[in-house]
C-alpha cells in the first residue's frame, strides 16, 4: 500500500469519506454544493483537458468545484490546510498534484485553526475561526506560500491557469493578491466573498476587497 494509505485509522476514514459518504463508484452529475460546476462546465464546453488550481480543495468529490472537470480530463493542482484533505485527493485523484499547504502574500510558517482533521471551515484568519467555531479551537503550524511561487515551481510553470477556485475561508484576498496576473491570468475565476455588509446590502459584492482587486 502506498504510504498515505500506511495508517489504518486513515484507511477507515478515506473508505468512510470516498465511498460511503459519497458513492466514489457512481458518477454524478454534480459535485459542487449549489451546481456550480454545471455553470463551470458549461463556460468551458470545448475544452477538453485543461488546467484549474482549486485553493482550499476540502474534499476531492464532496461540494467540490472541479471533480467534473477532473472526469472530464482536466488536471490541476489541489491545494489545502488539512493534511487529511490531501491524503484524500492522492487516494482519489492521483492524477492531480495535491499539497498540503496554506497560500497567503507571505512564504513563511504561520499558524492554522481548526476542529476536525477534515472541514470546510479550517482557516488560517484567528478572527474568522473566532467566528465561525464554537468550543475548542485547535492551532497547527503549517508553510505557507504565495500562489506564483507553488505555480512557478509546479510542472505547470508559466502555464495559463483556465479555472482558479478559491474558498479559504476569509484569506481569499492575500490569496488573490500573492498570485502574479500579468503571468498567471486565470480565464475564470470562482471565489468565495466575506463582506461583513453583503447580506444588508443585498449581496452587493461591488463593495468588496476582493471585488475591486479584479476590476483593476
Amino acid at each position: 500500500m502506498k504510504n498515505y494509505l500506511s495508517n489504518f485509522n486513515d484507511k477507515i476514514h478515506i473508505l468512510q469519506n470516498i465511498y460511503l459518504k459519497n458513492k466514489f463508484f457512481f458518477k454524478k452529475k454534480t459535485y459542487s454544493m449549489h451546481g456550480e460546476d454545471l455553470v463551470i462546465e458549461k463556460y468551458f464546453k470545448d475544452v477538453v483537458s485543461g488546467f484549474y488550481v482549486d485553493l482550499g480543495s476540502y474534499h476531492p468529490v464532496q461540494n467540490n468545484n472541479t471533480m467534473l472537470l477532473y472526469q472530464k480530463g482536466w488536471r490541476g493542482i489541489n491545494i489545502d490546510i488539512s493534511e487529511f484533505t490531501i491524503k484524500l485527493f492522492n487516494f482519489c485523484r492521483p492524477d492531480d498534484l495535491n499539497l498540503n499547504l496554506a497560500v497567503s502574500d507571505k512564504s513563511g510558517e504561520i499558524d492554522f485553526y481548526y476542529q476536525k482533521k477534515i472541514s470546510a471551515l479550517s482557516t488560517i484568519k484567528k478572527s474568522q475561526a473566532d467566528l465561525v467555531f464554537q468550543g475548542e479551537i485547535k492551532k497547527k503550524k503549517i508553510s505557507s506560500q504565495t500562489l506564483t511561487k507553488i505555480l512557478d515551481d509546479s510542472k505547470y510553470k508559466e502555464k495559463q491557469i483556465d479555472f482558479l477556485d478559491i474558498d479559504i475561508e476569509g484569506a481569499d484576498l492575500d490569496a488573490l493578491k500573492s498570485l502574479d496576473f500579468s503571468k498567471y491570468s486565470p480565464k475564470l475565476i470562482c471565489v468565495e466573498i466575506l463582506h461583513k455588509n453583503m447580506f444588508i446590502n443585498n449581496n452587493d459584492i461591488e463593495k468588496s476587497d476582493i471585488y475591486n482587486l479584479l476590476k483593476e
